[in-house]
């Protein structure tokens, strides 16, 4: 675990939606930017989250050096309803008119301080609905990347020769960046059935987790958890392991 610590901040804000306006909230590490981005940071990394007309945005930037190390979005999620923090989660609905389609979003920063969780979920409002999305990953100053085999090991560092990797178990995805951290994505087991991982070009790796590949029925609600966390040091791979051992064995979080 790492030994980093919150900065804590003293406030952070909720949308009100019968007044549209922005209320103050304390004990939160997030601050937020008018009513579209919000921001934490630890002494590792900072990290923010952009909502924007059907889509989400968020980026990690390395700390101390202010470098991005990675960056991710959702598109097709309609408007954000609402948006609260709730201790150390930022918590996001989305709901899209065309298709009925509810998403929430958790922000969830990790206890070591080493990395973000998100817990998305999907429910609808009509009979029968096509709830599939895809939540995409971008490291754009990648110099290595490496995938874990069935065993638990890390296969030898690149995608093979067409640089593209489906991966169905385990799903997991570490990327070397210039910053001389390993960073990793995780999808929870059973949670999707696969992800793909595609160098893009010399210094771009993209990684494609395609969720809620089933058809929603009304009342049900599905999610998915995703873990992005970070190691350093000679023995990082094996963090890095033992993290994703850590969150397949960790029980399901309450969201409520």
């Amino acid at each position: 675990m790492s030994d980093g610590v919150f900065y804590f901040l003293p406030v952070g804000f909720r949308l009100s939606p019968a007044s549209n306006k922005i209320e103050p909230m304390s004990n939160s590490i997030w601050i937020s930017d008018y009513d579209v981005i919000h921001r934490c940071k630890t002494e590792n990394f900072q990290l923010s989250v952009a909502a924007f007309p059907n889509k989400m945005n968020a980026k990690f930037v390395s700390q101390p050096k202010n470098w991005q190390a990675a960056e991710w979005n959702l598109e097709g999620i309609g408007n954000r309803e609402e948006f609260y923090v709730r201790g150390n989660d930022l918590v996001e609905r989305y709901t899209s008119d065309q298709d009925k389609l509810s998403t929430e979003i958790y922000s969830r920063i990790l206890p070591g301080l080493d990395g973000v969780e998100l817990i998305l979920s999907r429910q609808t409002s009509t009979l029968d609905s096509d709830a599939q999305m895809a939540l995409k990953f971008r490291f754009d100053d990648a110099n290595s990347v490496i995938t874990m085999n069935a065993d638990g090991q890390w296969n030898p560092p690149g995608l093979g020769d067409d640089n593209l990797a489906q991966l169905r178990d385990p799903m997991v995805v570490a990327v070397g960046c210039l910053d001389a951290v390993q960073y990793a994505v995780f999808a929870y087991p059973g949670d999707c059935d696969s992800i793909q991982a595609e160098r893009l070009n010399e210094e771009t790796i993209e990684v494609t987790i395609p969720l809620f590949s089933l058809h929603l029925e009304k009342g049900v609600i599905r999610r998915s958890r995703i873990q992005l966390v970070r190691a350093e040091g000679k023995d990082a791979m094996e963090q890095l392991a033992a993290k994703y051992q850590a969150f397949c064995d960790s029980e399901i979080p309450l969201t409520t």
